[in-house]
């Protein structure tokens, strides 16, 4: 079962595409994105509940560097720039199976 949550992103997925602010590459992951519905923001809403409706949600698999993307780092997926606004392991029998990564365009394509 646990070994399920890898294949689906890998069959799935896109390759993601860590970079720092600088724009070196700090690693590549697969990942599944999608457009935050209603009930997902419940889980990742800003301050005092507010929300905006460009947010995707992520499904990576596990090791993506995201701790060292740093300040003006972002994600890139199927041909777009992505900042993390929220990212969190996803555990199920004692290890992490895959991310859950809330996320927001950002550069000439974000609303």
């Amino acid at each position: 079962m646990i070994e399920a949550f890898g294949w689906v992103i890998r069959s799935y997925g896109q390759e993601m595409v860590c970079r720092g602010g600088d724009g070196e590459e700090l690693g590549r992951g697969m990942a599944i994105l999608r457009p935050m519905t209603g009930g997902d923001w419940q889980d990742a809403a800003g301050a005092l509940g507010r929300y905006r409706q460009d947010r995707f949600l992520a499904l990576a698999q596990p090791g993506l560097p995201l701790d060292r993307l740093g300040p003006g780092g972002w994600l890139e997926w199927g041909g777009g720039r992505y900042e993390v606004m929220t990212a969190r392991p996803v555990w199920v029998g004692g290890q992490v199976t895959h991310l859950w990564l809330a996320l927001r365009p950002i550069g000439e394509d974000a609303p």
